[in-house]
């Protein structure tokens, strides 16, 4: 009987309670079912797409392809043979320039090989012109050098032209060569021009080489 009254007494006070409780944390349950929908409504993220590749792409495996590289010893040996047959340090410099302008074998450095020429110019005077040997290879030029050459016209000297010229001068792929050229001051529809050649050492007397002469007319 005490039973039974203190159940009526204590239970409709326990129910109110727990009716109390769920409404204070019914929010919570809410929120959370909200959050569920959201997150169901939302698109996909970029992880499960790169995952989805990631299953779909094929592993590579290392496969035996065989033998590339046999003979490679015989290719590499045949290349260095080649190398080795090339050398520009070998053979008769003089002999490689062959093809490449007058035959350097029968000419030596400062001497009369070339002709005097007289030409008119585009720009309109007559112009003489003598191209003298300086060195075939950089071996002739070994210290050095001027060249002088006196300009004459029917006897009269009308000027005159120096050109300096060191080791370094010297060109390694074809001859050097010392340009003489002057203006030809016309006095009369015809006449005589005349080149003298010097040479010397810095410092030292110059030394008449050759001379060279040709006929003009106007």
């Amino acid at each position: 009987m005490i039973s039974l009254l203190t159940l009526l007494l204590v239970g409709p006070q326990a129910f109110a309670d727990d009716a109390e409780m769920d409404d204070e944390f019914g929010f919570l349950e809410e929120g959370e079912r909200n959050r569920a929908k959201v997150e169901a409504d939302r698109a996909p993220s970029a992880s499960i797409f790169l995952q989805e590749e990631d299953d779909e792409s094929p592993m590579w495996e290392p496969r035996d392809s065989g033998e590339p590289f046999e003979g490679i010893d015989d290719d590499l040996a045949e290349e260095d043979e080649l190398d080795m047959d090339i050398d520009p340090m070998n053979g008769d410099p003089i002999e490689d320039m062959v093809g490449l302008g007058p035959d350097m074998r029968r000419m030596t450095p400062l001497g009369d090989h070339f002709d005097l020429s007289v030409e008119r110019s585009p720009l309109g005077p007559l112009v003489v012109e003598l191209p003298v040997l300086v060195a075939r290879t950089p071996s002739d030029l070994a210290g050095d050098l001027w060249i002088v050459a006196d300009f004459y016209v029917d006897g009269r000297k009308t000027g005159e032209s120096r050109h300096f010229f060191t080791p370094e001068s010297a060109s390694e792929m074809s001859a050097t060569y010392a340009w003489l050229k002057t203006t030809v001051p016309v006095s009369s529809p015809s006449g005589i021009a005349e080149v003298r050649v010097f040479s010397a050492p810095p410092g030292k007397k110059e030394t008449l080489l050759f001379a060279r002469k040709a006929i003009f007319t106007n």
